[in-house]
């Protein structure tokens, strides 16, 4: 935990001159919030061309579970994680009930350690030292961005500010183009903001720039969804990639979900299976 507030501090310092990131339209940053814009960003994200694209509810399930293999290129931003191995396959729990999650580490050095969160208290479940809350910021940060980039394509509509920035061509496709943010239009260093590019033939968001302002209020990023197969009759994307920009040729961090189910049994249960077997 140290190190890592000791590692954002000094690069935070380094970088203290750079500006805030703004990723609004240009409609938006002249002419407001417009109420038929909205309408239009909504109609692209709930009425796609191909209908199993339409976004389902996590909360329709209260649990979720996906088993990924989580992938580093970049050990620098990996540093900042409590992932040491630069391929990692994790159990991740989400209960959206009480606003929790889990991951199990399921191979690896740190085989069979879960680490949780509760809203935003993290803690661990290790074989020698039970349920132990740990205050620690490395693991909160890994886990609210991982729990972000698997349910984005889904929680969209959730955005109080929505509003529709018109078609694009990019990287020779075209796409229709939508913003998001919460609490007010204008950036601000505490309020994240997304744009989402959802391919015009069949409306699957296939690309998400944003911002990460807990780390770096100047940082701009993008996330690449592909893959995307068929899951309870919804079409959900496979691979998360995230990259420093749309045209790099590698990427930092990817997400491979290997599957996708409705847990047999709350979070809860989980943890004392897993600790009465230890």
């Amino acid at each position: 935990m140290f190190r890592s507030i000791a590692l954002i501090i000094c690069i935070s310092f380094y970088f203290i001159s750079c500006s805030l990131a703004d990723l609004r339209p240009p409609t938006l940053q002249k002419e407001g919030l417009n109420p038929d814009l909205k309408k239009k960003g909504l109609s692209v994200i709930t009425n796609p061309p191909v209908k199993e694209l339409t976004p389902g509810n996590w909360k329709d399930y209260k649990h979720i579970q996906f088993v990924i293999k989580d992938v580093w290129h970049s050990k620098f931003v990996r540093f900042f994680t409590p992932i040491r191995e630069s391929e990692q396959r994790l159990r991740v729990y989400l209960d959206f009930e009480k606003d929790a999650m889990e991951i199990e580490f399921l191979g690896g050095e740190k085989k069979g350690l879960i680490l949780g969160l509760v809203k935003k208290d993290a803690y661990q479940i290790a074989a020698d030292t039970g349920k132990v809350f740990t205050g620690d910021d490395e693991v909160r940060i890994y886990l609210e961005s991982l729990r972000l980039y698997l349910t984005l394509p889904w929680r969209l509509t959730e955005y109080p500010i929505i509003q529709y920035a018109g078609p694009i061509q990019k990287l020779g496709q075209d796409f229709e183009v939508v913003y998001f943010t919460s609490v007010q239009t204008s950036a601000t260093p505490d309020t994240d903001q997304y744009v989402g590019y959802f391919e015009k033939t069949s409306g699957a968001l296939e690309w998400m720039e944003c911002t990460y302002r807990e780390l770096f209020s100047f940082y701009k990023g993008v996330l690449k969804y592909g893959y995307y197969e068929s899951w309870n009759e919804k079409q959900y994307p496979r691979r998360i990639t995230i990259l420093d920009s749309f045209e790099d040729p590698d990427f930092v961090h990817e997400i491979r979900i290997e599957k996708i189910e409705i847990p047999k049994q709350p979070m809860e249960e989980e943890d004392k299976v897993l600790e009465l077997g230890e």
